[in-house]
């Protein structure tokens, strides 16, 4: 499946965050021998053994989606380009071919190089994506050694298939539980160690019990910690899988999946940045790891709910993309080119609508603070965590002048603890900055400054002060420890603009 990403720059902040999501395939290699992996063949999407979590990157480019390839508007899938063999310069034979080169596609050539295949990654631009830095491993020596809690795989998987209202695959699941710890300790064997790459566990949520979503502490941080992307592990993986055979051709666009007569999958045709083209051929299967689709607006007007495509036609998207100086041209990453690939071969695009991951651009970001909508009423509880979980509640939320909607706090709140390390006095600098941020000396002020009903928002400032005083949340349940009111002014509100980062989605 497609493996998701994204990424966000807050000038408020002064500071750089993104989210790095996926929802992908994971291929059981438990049991499987050598050479029975060699006698297989497939056209997998994103196969890999690693569910990436959050973690932070460079900027976000802040773009309308693009209308890519020849797909028009209200024709998403477009043709697939007319290229035979006989329009190839080269021809090179592998037994896996794996298109993309960040996180998914990396691992899914260690994979194959560890069970002996001969292996070619292509990657579209001068250097693999990068964002992110965490991931999810499950009962890893390493993690036991460092003091971590052994899991129940099995209340972990069940959390999940819980979380995601039974649409993940749990066969998919199981081999993340069953594999994921054996990997991360292979990887810091064959792979950190010898780089002198730096891994550590991840600070443990101090109160992961007052949070509205349940958090396992199951992460690793695969490179510095203090910086916010994998670019040094991801050196690191393609150094390893370059010394071990791989052939990783880098400004090599995949155009079109090839197939015999009888519709299997043998290879892929790719243009190298020359205009040159080669046939990969793959005796033994495809991979695609190219992204989302989030930067499409064919396909997010198809696939994506009514609501959060309408808003998105606002300019509400921040597809992803590296420095400049990494990427090979101007055109859109998370153009869906892996999921159209895939369907003009034969496959089908998961039912939908799909998820979707979006994040708050702006705001006191991290710190549950009371939350209103563009009505001024309050809409939920603002402990769910993590912060990108929050998107799928206000994408639920009134939001008729655009995605936005308002933190609300005072003086109070710099004693408010912080999901993810912000200190809380960073309020001063954010109400000093003067972006998307507004003060008053009284709530009705604010109210108007903000445009919402001022006796609406009053009324709703009143309730939730009252419930701080009882320390009892009736109305969202919100637990006690983050039940401050909001008393004291001046007052703030703090725009938080919500985006869309990436699709959720892949294909069968």
């Amino acid at each position: 499946r497609a493996v998701d990403r994204g990424r966000w720059k807050d000038g408020a902040f002064g500071f750089r965050k993104s989210i790095y999501v996926r929802r992908e395939t994971m291929t059981d290699m438990k049991g499987i021998s050598r050479r029975s992996f060699l006698t297989g063949s497939a056209v997998l999407g994103g196969a890999a053994a690693l569910a990436g979590l959050a973690g932070c990157s460079p900027a976000p480019k802040d773009t309308s989606m693009a209308e890519t390839g020849s797909a028009a508007e209200e024709d998403w899938l477009g043709e697939a380009p007319a290229l035979t063999e006989a329009d190839c310069d080269n021809v090179v034979d592998a037994d896996v071919v794996v298109i993309g080169s960040a996180v998914a596609g990396s691992l899914s050539a260690f994979g194959a190089l560890e069970n002996g295949a001969k292996v070619v990654m292509l990657e579209r631009n001068k250097i693999f994506h990068y964002g992110g830095n965490q991931g999810s491993f499950l009962n890893s020596e390493f993690q036991k050694q460092s003091g971590k809690p052994t899991y129940d795989p099995k209340e972990i998987v069940y959390h999940i298939v819980g979380n995601t209202a039974n649409r993940c695959d749990i066969r998919q699941w199981r081999v993340w539980a069953d594999r994921s710890g054996e990997l991360v300790d292979t990887l810091i064997e064959k792979v950190l160690t010898p780089a002198g790459i730096p891994f550590t566990c991840s600070p443990a949520p101090d109160e992961p019990e007052l949070w509205l979503n349940r958090v396992f502490d199951i992460n690793v941080v695969l490179g510095d910690p203090t910086k916010d992307n994998y670019k040094e592990f991801l050196s690191g993986m393609h150094a390893y899988l370059a010394d071990n055979g791989a052939d990783i051709r880098y400004n090599t666009k995949a155009e079109v999946l090839v197939q015999d007569e009888a519709g299997r999958v043998t290879g892929v045709i790719a243009t190298a940045e020359d205009g040159s083209r080669t046939l990969f051929k793959a005796a033994k299967g495809v991979i695609v790891c190219t992204g989302s689709y989030a930067g499409n607006a064919a396909m997010v007007k198809k696939f994506q709910q009514e609501k959060v495509a309408k808003l998105l036609e606002e300019g509400n998207v921040y597809t992803m993309y590296m420095d400049t100086e990494d990427l090979s041209s101007a055109e859109p990453m998370d153009d869906g080119i892996g999921h159209r690939m895939m369907c003009w071969a034969g496959a089908e695009m998961e039912g939908g609508p799909h998820g979707f991951l979006g994040w708050p651009n702006g705001g006191h970001i991290g710190c549950p603070n009371l939350e209103v909508d563009q009505a001024g009423r309050r809409y939920m509880n603002e402990a769910l965590f993590p912060v990108n979980q929050v998107q799928q509640v206000v994408s639920a939320a009134s939001m008729p002048s655009g995605a936005f909607t308002w933190e609300i706090s005072s003086t109070e709140d710099r004693l408010m603890p912080c999901f993810i390390g912000i200190d809380p006095n960073v309020l001063d600098a954010i109400a000093k900055s003067g972006t998307g941020v507004y003060q008053a000396d009284t709530l009705e002020e604010l109210a108007e400054l903000i445009d919402v009903d001022p006796a609406t928002f009053t009324a709703t400032i009143e309730r939730y002060n009252e419930m701080c005083e009882k320390g009892v949340d009736e109305d969202f349940m919100k637990s006690s420890e983050y039940l401050i009111p909001v008393k004291n002014p001046p007052f703030y509100a703090f725009n938080e603009k919500w985006v869309f980062v990436c699709s959720i989605a892949g294909v069968h």
